[in-house]
């Protein structure tokens, strides 16, 4: 982060990625993503961040990982940054680094690795940084698989104590937050329409500029604040 120039702006390739590097599994959903950025020293770097979404150990995974960066340093000759995002808590899923050898041809590939079972979660709600709150979302998805109620809790508390009210977060970053958590942290229809409820004030209040986002109406959540508000002005246009 610190040797980066953000000044100079950002460009994601991955489409290119998708079309040239990676060959799709027919239904694979591919989340990695590239991004070529500028150093303060004025060099050009590729960043390759390869998104591990699998609730469960890989024994391939390792394998893949030096499959996109030979296919990526092919294609682009350029030095490759790769970090494999580890979203799931369990200890055991440690990637080890490809090795390859066969009389006397060797090769061993590392690679950096974010371990969401790794964070601390007092941590992560002190933090200032935006993904610190995805993470959450994402430790709380695994925590509370088969507990609703409890989901139902910590997702109100995201949306409402580090979103919504949340005077540091911009505009831009809370929305595409409340989409994320909103449809990360699925819920049944009745406890969505509770927590409708409950954030409604908040939602008013403090997250004006939300209801104006057309993509975000569509998240459970204000998807149902709006159906609300149209049911209840049809109530008192009865009324009248």
């Amino acid at each position: 982060y610190e040797a980066i120039d953000f000044g100079k702006g950002i460009v994601f390739l991955e489409q290119e990625l998708h079309k040239v590097i990676i060959k799709h599994k027919k239904g694979k959903k591919i989340a990695d993503k590239i991004v070529k950025v500028s150093l303060k020293n004025g060099e050009e770097k590729y960043v390759f961040i390869h998104i591990e979404i699998q609730g469960k150990k890989d024994p391939d995974f390792s394998r893949r990982m030096f499959t996109y960066f030979y296919r990526l340093f092919d294609r682009f000759q350029e030095n490759i940054y790769s970090i494999a995002i580890l979203t799931d808590l369990s200890k055991s899923n440690n990637p080890q680094p490809f090795q390859y050898s066969f009389y006397g041809t060797e090769l061993t590939y590392r690679f950096n690795t974010y371990k969401f079972n790794e964070e601390d979660i007092p941590s992560l709600k002190k933090s200032t940084n935006p993904f610190a709150i995805a993470v959450l979302a994402g430790i709380y998805l695994h925590q509370t698989e088969k507990n609703y109620h409890k989901r139902y809790e910590v997702k109100k508390k995201l949306l409402k104590d580090f979103i919504l009210t949340n005077p540091n977060l911009k505009p831009d970053y809370a929305e595409a937050l409340f989409y994320f958590i909103d449809y990360l942290l699925y819920l049944p229809h009745e406890l969505t329409k509770q927590l409708t409820k409950d954030l409604s004030i908040n939602i008013e209040k403090e997250a004006k500029h939300m209801l104006y986002s057309e993509k975000i109406k569509e998240a459970p959540t204000l998807a149902e604040y709006f159906k609300t508000v149209r049911e209840e002005g049809f109530e008192k246009g009865i009324e009248k």
